[in-house]
Parts: structure tokens; sequence; C-alpha cells
């Protein structure tokens, strides 16, 4: 009977010796699902085309070289992407972001493009308390909420509006442009738009000798008659032109403010202008603008250049800020994956949270975060030039030209 018992509790302990890997191995992932809802059709498709592009050969990469390693399960684990079309419509967005969390069960979230969309679906990640990365959304909007597990790539408007009145300062001390310099400003109504009027409102007031804004005027987005403002812009006789526009209405107002004959020593609609979109749709009419972006393909930096490189190999196309920094909030969400050692959702949060990534292809080559999750990384200004070209032209040290101020009378 001893006998019985002692060969009865060895069985056991080799049974359970045995059956301890086999239960590891089957709770160990498989995959690594990240998701997200862009825009691909609706008013914000071309953007949100890019981003889906971007977060797809992101993956790819990452998937060819074995997947992420997860040091809790010591192997590499392959990316599983789920892509929703959010149509442009915030609604959708919410849905497909509640989709991607309670059925498709998702390990993290990528976001979507534009202000509206991702203030809205933000709300989905945070309740769930999922961590989440964004290329595409800049404004307060985002980011003033004091949301835990939201963090996001574009650095603030503010910011943005900060850069143009610096290197305007530059410009006035090089004697290109006088003091105080008269601008005409104006904005769309929306967060982003009423963001970059503050900004300018705000430095304006600072420094009254470098700056006097003698025209400040809101526009409901897809303006459809841009002449009453232009009139305004044309009745202030300002030096400077500044104002903020999604790509409908730049164009609008731009190519009315051709055809008027109107002439400021610089024009800029904040970061639009330079993209390839924006240079097709008015040709010659958008040389010499200025833009203020996150991104430029002349970066000095091996990853941008690399990025840059592979993105017109492969689309025959000039990479933009858009799918640089789809592709870079891929790779962000990874790394923290990887610093994180694990799938746990607080982990990935906290990895987030206290991310130091170097070798980056943003600006300045590195990506941290501020307690309100959003990047503070500096800006770039670029031109346009005939011909088609958008040259890097702030800050000096990185610059590939010199910008033309005041630019050419037509």
């Amino acid at each position: 009977m001893k006998h019985l018992r002692t060969i009865s509790v060895v069985c056991l302990l080799i049974f359970g010796v045995c059956l301890l890997p086999m239960t590891e191995v089957m709770a160990q992932p498989k995959e690594i699902i990240l998701g997200a809802a862009v825009p691909i059709t609706g008013g914000q498709s071309r953007e949100g085309g890019y981003f889906k592009r971007a977060y797809e050969l992101a993956v790819k990469e990452i998937n060819d070289a074995g997947g992420i390693t997860v040091k809790e399960y010591g192997k590499k684990i392959p990316i599983k992407l789920i892509l929703y079309d959010d149509k442009s419509d915030n609604t959708t967005s919410v849905q497909l972001y509640e989709k991607l969390v309670t059925e498709d069960k998702v390990n993290a979230l990528l976001g979507g493009y534009g202000t509206p969309l991702i203030t809205a679906h933000t709300i989905v990640a945070e309740k769930y308390r999922m961590p989440y990365v964004n290329g595409g959304g800049a404004t307060g909007a985002i980011y003033e909420r004091k949301m835990k597990y939201i963090f996001g790539l574009l650095s603030s408007i503010e910011k943005l509006t900060y850069t143009v009145m610096d290197w305007m300062v530059g410009q006035q001390d090089a004697g290109n442009l006088k003091k105080p310099v008269k601008i005409a400003l104006m904005g769309e109504n929306s967060s982003h738009g009423k963001e970059f009027r503050q900004g300018v409102l705000a430095r304006s007031k600072a420094a009254p000798d470098r700056f006097q804004v003698v025209m400040d005027e809101p526009f409901e987005l897809n303006l459809k008659d841009a002449d009453p403002l232009l009139q305004k812009v044309k009745a202030s006789n300002a030096d400077v032109y500044l104002a903020d526009a999604r790509l409908g209405d730049y164009t609008t107002i731009h190519r009315r403010y051709t055809e008027l004959g109107l002439y400021h020593q610089v024009v800029s609609y904040g970061p639009r202008g330079s993209e390839k979109a924006a240079r097709d749709a008015l040709g010659a009419a958008s040389d010499y603008i200025i833009s203020c972006n996150w991104w430029h393909k002349d970066l000095p930096i091996s990853a941008a250049t690399s990025f840059a490189q592979k993105w017109e190999k492969l689309y025959n196309e000039p990479a933009e800020w858009f799918p640089a920094l789809g592709y870079e909030t891929v790779r962000v969400l990874a790394k923290a994956i990887e610093d994180a050692g694990s799938l746990d959702k607080e982990k990935i949060r906290n990895a987030l949270a206290k991310m130091d990534m170097k070798g980056s292809l943003v600006v300045g080559g590195r990506v941290t975060f501020k307690p309100n999750g959003q990047i503070d990384n500096d800006y770039v200004m670029m031109q346009n030039a005939p011909g088609g070209k958008a040259s890097l032209v702030y800050p000096a040290d990185i610059a590939t030209a010199k910008a033309v101020v005041p630019i050419p009378k037509k």
C-alpha cells in the first residue's frame, strides 16, 4: 500500500511537470493585435489613406524581422493589424474603436487622423484604459483633458505659431521685414484654427515692438466664397498674411487671393501649402508660400532619410509628414510593448509615459512625451520654390535653402 502511494505521488509529480509547459505554451499569444479606424473615405480620405499605407508598411517591416520581442514570453511575436474605415465620421469612428476593444480584443490602439475624429474616439481608449498612440492630431482639444492613456507625436499648435513668429524675428533682424510688422490673421473655426490665432495674438501682445495684428478673422469650414475675407485682408494694409486652413479651404482662399492680385511680403497657411496635393491644386500660385510643419524629408536624420527613400521607391511620390508620422506611430507603440516586456495594458501605458526613443525619424530624432501625453519636439519650416519643390528653410542649422523674403511680386 505504501509503495502504491509512493508511485501515485511520483506519477502526479511527473504529470504536473509535463502539464505545466503545455499550459504555458497554450497561454502564449500567437500575435499582438493592434487596431485603428482611419478615414479611408470621406472628407479626410487623402490623409487617412497615407496613414493606412504607413501603418501597413511599418507592421510589415516589424513582422519581416520576426515581430516584437516580448520578454514575458521569451520570444518575438508578430503583429496582426486591424484597420477600419471611419468614413471621416465622428460617430462611426467611436463605434469602430469600441469594436476594436470589445470584439477584436486589441492589445493597443493606433490613432486616426484629424482633431475632431481623434478627440471623439480617444474617449473610448481612455474608458477602457487602452494604450493609444496617434500621429495625426496636435490640438489642445485632444491633450488638455488630462487623459492617461493617450499619446501623440505632433507638437502643439501653440508651438507651431511661436515657431513662425520666431522665424519672423530672424527675418526682421536680417532687415527683410520691418519692425513692427503688420499681420493680417485668419483661421478656420475649429480648435486647430482657434489655437493658431490665439498663438499669434499672444506672441504679438508680448512683443508689440515686433508684431502688430491689424486683422483677426475666423471663418467657417468648407468656405464657398472667400471674397469677404480677402477684402478685409486687402483693407488691412498688412505686411504679412498668416492663415490656418484645411486643404479645401486653403485652395479656395489662395486661388482667389491670387486672382484678386493680393500681395504680402510673407504668406503662410500654417502647416498647409508644401504638400503635393496643395502644390498640384494651385501650381505656380503656391510658389513662395511658407509652411510650418512636424516633419520634412530632408531632415539630417538617418531614420528620416531612410523612410523618405523607402516611401518614394514604393509609391513613386514624395514622402510627406502624414505617412512619416503614421509610420513612426507604429514604431513607437512597438517599442513601448518591447520596453514593457509584456502585453499588459498598464505596463505598455507606463512604458509610453517613460518613453525615450532615440533614432526616431521625428524632428530632433528622439521621442519623449510630456505629462499630458503630447510630444514637444521642434517644428521645421519650408518654403515652396518654383518648379514644385519645397525647401527646408528653418531652423538655420539644418536648412537646405535660404528663405526668399520679401517674396517676389508677380
